[in-house]
């Protein structure tokens, strides 16, 4: 009997294997690399909201290619995945520090990564 979230990914099935996951790495290569990828805002919720955004972007990404993948994930390919996806955000801020244009790599930023990656790799 297949799980309720997998019946309810079931209209993914149609869409190119590899569509979601270029979607979503591409958003977030786009708002982490590029200078200024949003408009300028006085609006902040607390300090350290980009936290909870990097972790999200993460999440995001480990679950776009599982949805992908279009199997359940056994053990060996989460912690594959889980593994990877921590690579790419390892990467990015390597890239954001060495880049010079503005942006700088924090190890905030990569803990955030690391957290939003662990996630979906113990829930799904």
């Amino acid at each position: 009997m297949k799980s309720l979230i997998w019946r309810w990914l079931e209209p993914f099935r149609r869409w190119p294997r590899w569509l979601l996951t270029v979607v979503t790495v591409s958003a977030v290569l786009y708002l982490t690399l590029f200078p200024r990828p949003l408009p300028d805002n006085d609006f902040r919720f607390w300090e350290h909201t980009d936290k909870i955004v990097h972790a999200l972007m993460m999440l995001g990404v480990y679950t776009a290619i599982a949805i992908d993948l279009r199997r359940p994930l056994t053990a060996k390919l989460r912690w594959s995945l889980f593994a990877a996806v921590a690579a790419f955000g390892a990467l990015i801020e390597l890239a954001q520090q060495s880049m010079g244009l503005g942006r700088t790599g924090s190890a905030a930023d990569l803990i955030a990564d690391l957290i939003g990656t662990l996630l979906p790799t113990l829930l799904l």
